[in-house]
């Protein structure tokens, strides 16, 4: 039991890393330090979100791997664990290539991720799931996707309500609602328009 332990130990480490990681896409919309959210905050508010809507659009007739969709979301911020959160400004900053150099950059830490794995059944397991998030284009990912951008426009409502003026966020605001209406998951338009609508009543 102890030596499975240890094969898991530098994935366990990485999980606990995301709680000191903040979400610096935040502090280069000027949100304040004490204010950001932590990478792990994120993680846990998308899988609420993505279990939400995996049991919405089952609730539609759609057959869904609900246990995928979880482990999915789970894992698919974890790479920042090591390469901390690459904001949407630093990206701009990086020109064409921002993207690419990103998906890169993530993808060598996911490799060293699965290198101090010693249960390469499991390392590989969970690299597929990261792949799958990647490529998003199946109705799991595609769900992933979408819980990523709706706690983003949640967390824009937060700030909101604790002040922050809405012209600081509109861009993130703007840029996330196109992504959940073109995202391809209808429950996920449904819990758009009712965030939509509390972002209106916020003074």
């Amino acid at each position: 039991m102890l030596e499975e332990a240890e094969t898991i130990l530098q994935f366990l480490l990485a999980l606990s890393g995301l709680k000191r990681i903040p979400r610096s896409g935040w502090l280069s919309h000027g949100v304040s330090l004490p204010d950001v959210e932590s990478v792990a905050e994120h993680t846990f508010s998308t899988s609420a979100l993505s279990m939400i809507l995996a049991d919405l659009e089952e609730r539609r007739g759609v057959r869904l791997d609900i246990e995928k969709v979880l482990r999915m979301t789970v894992l698919h911020d974890l790479a920042e664990s090591f390469t901390f959160d690459i904001s949407q400004a630093y990206l701009q900053h990086m020109g064409k290539r921002g993207r690419s150099i990103k998906r890169e950059v993530e993808k060598n830490a996911w490799e060293h991720l699965a290198k101090g794995m010693t249960d390469r059944k499991l390392a590989g397991k969970y690299k597929s799931l990261q792949s799958e998030y990647d490529l998003s284009n199946t109705k799991e990912s595609k769900i992933v996707h979408a819980a990523d951008s709706l706690d983003i426009l949640l967390q824009i409502v937060d700030y909101r309500r604790r002040g922050y003026p809405a012209a600081l966020l509109s861009d993130l605001w703007n840029e996330r609602r196109k992504m959940v209406a073109q995202a391809g998951v209808p429950s996920a338009r449904g819990l758009l328009k009712i965030i939509v609508q509390e972002n209106r009543r916020v003074a």
